[in-house]
């Protein structure tokens, strides 16, 4: 008889946990040492600037960050195939794993996330550009998860692909279906999307609601389960441009009130708003729907136009080292001074996520 062992059998296959061992050995690295050893042993690709704070760890075959990534403390990224686009980021003590990741430019997943749960081959979890997923979410990408471009997913969320427990040959369901969000779907906190569920482009879902089957695009959706309360062209409501104008008035006065309250001097030229704090100093000048390309901008100036910029224009301000924030198109130039960085990071308090050029 062969030999017997006091000790359950293992499983035929590994299972995918937390990577103990992975975190030993190179979770405590510094971050220019961490970057040299996943390039050069595990051969990676690493763009410029990418940043792993400490206990930060990404695992997988085929892996690719692009510029400015950052991973926030004790964050673990794993899978087979992992992209994750310039300047994205995944926040301290979140916990990603899945076939196959892709993250797009801007994306951010906040603080102590989960994403995961059993894998199958086409488990799959995208998140698109200038999405964030905030804390304490759990997000199970067994079958495919895909959220679309300038999308919010507010904390407390419960994303399932599946739904077993009893037994299927008891007449008990069994649940496998994939989950897609559309662009620009504000899901605020504690928010239950079942396996199968499908949100329309611009829709929004109320608070504490449970979403099932359809919602169709450009709707508010509450309750449990979720039903369409208004639809186009009543939401989202249509703004004037007068409208607008007001409100980047009240934005901007904002602003200023939230700099000046964390200790910044604001001053004010012909040109534009100067804005200094400690040896940081940078003017934000606006040009408003009507008003032509301003001629006074200087290198490191913001721009903020309420109008289109056009390609002769945009090639101008790279010229003359202006940054530029372009409202009408929703695009952005592709870096930033510390003052364009700022006034993005408070337009996102207001929903206003511009693409970067």
């Amino acid at each position: 008889m062969p030999p017997t062992s006091p000790f359950p059998a293992e499983p035929l296959l590994p299972k995918r946990r937390i990577p103990w061992r992975h975190l030993a050995l190179v979770g405590w690295m510094p971050s220019a040492v961490k970057r040299w050893v996943y390039r050069t042993f595990y051969g990676y690709r690493i763009g410029r600037g990418v940043r792993f704070a400490p206990g930060s760890v990404v695992i997988g075959d085929d892996v690719d960050l692009a510029d400015h990534v950052e991973l926030g403390f004790l964050a673990v990224v794993q899978g087979r195939r992992i992209r994750m686009g310039r300047y994205s980021s995944v926040g301290a003590q979140s916990f990603v794993s899945c076939n196959v990741i892709e993250l797009g430019e801007d994306a951010r997943i906040r603080e102590q996330v989960f994403v995961g749960g059993p894998q199958l081959p086409e488990s799959r979890f995208t998140l698109g550009s200038r999405t964030i997923v905030l804390q304490l979410t759990y997000i199970n990408p067994t079958m495919p998860v895909s959220i679309g471009d300038d999308s919010g997913i507010g904390g407390h969320c419960l994303i399932f692909t599946h739904g077993a427990w009893l037994s299927v040959l008891e007449g008990y369901p069994v649940t496998y279906e994939p989950v897609s969000i559309g662009r620009s779907v504000w899901l605020p906190w504690r928010i239950f999307v079942m396996p199968g569920a499908v949100i329309g482009d611009g829709s929004v879902i109320g608070a504490n609601s449970l979403v099932a089957g359809e919602i169709p695009p450009r709707s508010l959706a509450m309750g449990s389960p979720a039903k369409v309360i208004r639809q186009a062209p009543a939401f989202p409501r249509e703004l004037s441009d007068e409208q607008r104008t007001a409100l980047v008035d009240d934005m901007l006065a904002a602003f200023e009130r939230f700099v000046v309250d964390e200790g910044a001097r604001v001053t004010r030229d012909v040109a534009g708003i100067v804005y200094e704090f400690a040896r940081r100093r940078g003017r934000l000048v606006r040009r408003r729907r009507d008003d032509p390309l301003p001629g006074n901008l200087a290198s490191g100036d913001t721009l903020l136009s309420e109008a289109s910029l056009s390609e002769p224009d945009r090639e101008q301000l790279r010229s003359h080292g202006v940054r530029w924030v372009d409202l009408a198109r929703k695009t952005r130039s592709e870096h930033g001074s510390p003052l364009t960085e700022e006034l993005i990071l408070f337009l996102g308090r207001y929903g206003i996520r511009p693409a970067r050029e």
